[in-house]
């Protein structure tokens, strides 16, 4: 739900970008034009899914046979068909597995050139099967697979430097190069309907509850949420009571992960807010806090029958469990097509609707049954954060104004185990929306 500062489209194959510049060892990032710079001497080799799974390679010192990997015969051509579901799983593994936390340098000390090899000839076959398929994920992990490898050559020296990982880097280079110009080129032909800007889309404007609640309501956040502050005005503006605010144990954002270009979620410039953060009423009581254990004594103590979460952290089944009724989360993708992080870039890269969805939390990362949708208009994209935030303030307004009336949670929708999850975008496919028609408002249909 955090908007990204304002700066001006990008070059992604650019060296710098005021929005996301290039912080090898921090991100495993690399400047593109860094590895198209390489000298291109063969093809590169590939690996499939099942042979990488089988080396472990989710694993930075995993042992790799001494020859892991294939190139395809003399004028080939690779024509990969749907992931299999090993490319799924090891998808999620390496995806889930810490390798690509900040930073990154860190997480990725132990990897030996002969597993290095091996992730660049994984991210090989799936730069290959994100262009036949689409499925931009694949291209993402890529991205992060070479820019891990880049990381420790970059700053390597003995085996990092010689020929052979140099060969397979610069051949990787050139097919993320390939897809960068493919991926830039659609989103530079998309179509854009300008949306009239429509007064109040970004405020909240509960409707007024009457009566008494028959529920009683929690709303739990990361401490000094500005989101929350707001629903929390809104719902006792309207009427609608909380019982308590409880301030939950919240990410570090100091040091330098604070820096990371993986700390937000990636939404288009917006002018910055600059007025003061709503405060929480004076008689909304409030709890801070310090483990997730005095969070759920927080909400069994007051009794609660629903807990509003604002925030995306993954509640553990202790604190999913205090309230009689659940937890409910508005989460900014449309389910069960898009779970996961950065919903909203994802969407803009698959051409797809923006729709937050309201949801019961369940362990699995949004996985709960649907309880209403919200469609998000993707023009003007200047304040597309702001109304996307507003967006899933409202459902869970709603979602609470709901139960407080009727003493029952709405109609449940149950989601299919096989929803899509997507993970973190690579600071490179930042760049490329930074780049694109997305991130402003002067495309030729807004004109």
């Amino acid at each position: 739900m955090t908007a990204a500062p304002t700066a001006e489209p990008v070059d992604p194959g650019g060296q710098t970008s005021t929005r996301h510049p290039v912080r090898v060892d921090l991100d495993g990032d690399f400047a593109l034009a860094d590895l198209l710079a390489l000298p291109d001497t063969g093809p590169a080799r590939r690996i499939t899914a099942t042979q990488a799974t089988l080396a472990r390679l989710w694993r930075p010192d995993a042992a790799v046979p001494a020859e892991p990997v294939t190139g395809p015969p003399p004028g080939a051509t690779t024509a990969p068909g749907s992931p299999t579901q090993a490319d799924a799983a090891l998808l999620h593994r390496i995806e889930t597995g810490g390798l690509f936390r900040p930073p990154v340098h860190t997480q990725v000390a132990t990897l030996t050139p002969e597993a290095a090899a091996a992730w660049l000839a994984l991210a090989a076959h799936w730069i290959d099967l994100s262009r036949a398929t689409g499925d931009l994920r694949f291209l993402n992990s890529a991205c992060k697979l070479t820019g891990a490898v880049w990381i420790r050559r970059h700053g390597g020296a003995g085996a990092w430097g010689g020929p052979g990982l140099t060969t397979q880097l610069a051949a990787v280079g050139r097919l993320l190069g390939e897809a960068t110009d493919r991926l830039s080129s659609r989103l530079a032909h998309r179509v854009l309907l300008p949306e009239p800007a429509r007064p109040g889309d970004e405020e909240l404007r509960p409707t007024r509850f009457t009566g008494a609640a028959r529920t009683r309501t929690v709303v739990l956040a990361a401490a000094g949420s500005r989101s929350a502050s707001r629903l929390i005005t809104a719902a006792t503006a309207a009427g609608l009571p909380i019982e308590t605010v409880c301030w939950y144990p919240a990410g570090s954002r100091s040091g330098p992960a604070a820096a990371s270009n993986y700390s937000s979620a990636w939404y288009p410039p917006t002018l910055p807010d600059l007025s003061p953060p709503p405060r929480v009423p004076n008689d909304v009581p409030v709890t801070t806090a310090e483990s997730w254990d005095d969070v759920a004594a927080a909400i069994r103590a007051v009794d609660a029958d629903l807990v509003l979460l604002v925030g995306m952290s993954v509640l553990p089944a202790r604190v999913l469990d205090a309230a009689k009724l659940g937890v409910l989360n508005a989460h900014n993708g449309a389910l069960p097509v898009q779970r996961g992080m950065d919903a909203v870039g994802w969407a803009l890269l698959h051409n797809q609707p923006i729709v937050c969805s309201l949801h019961l939390a369940r362990p699995a990362v949004d996985a709960g049954e649907v309880l209403a949708a919200h469609p998000v208009p993707v023009a003007p994209t200047r304040t597309l954060a702001a109304r996307v935030k507003a967006a899933q303030l409202r459902l869970l307004l709603a979602g609470a104004a709901h139960v407080a009336a009727t003493g029952a949670l709405p109609d449940l929708t149950p989601q299919p185990a096989a929803g899509t999850q997507f993970y973190r975008l690579h600071p490179h496919l930042k760049r490329v929306l930074d780049a694109s028609p997305y991130a402003h408002d002067d495309h030729p249909e807004g004109r």
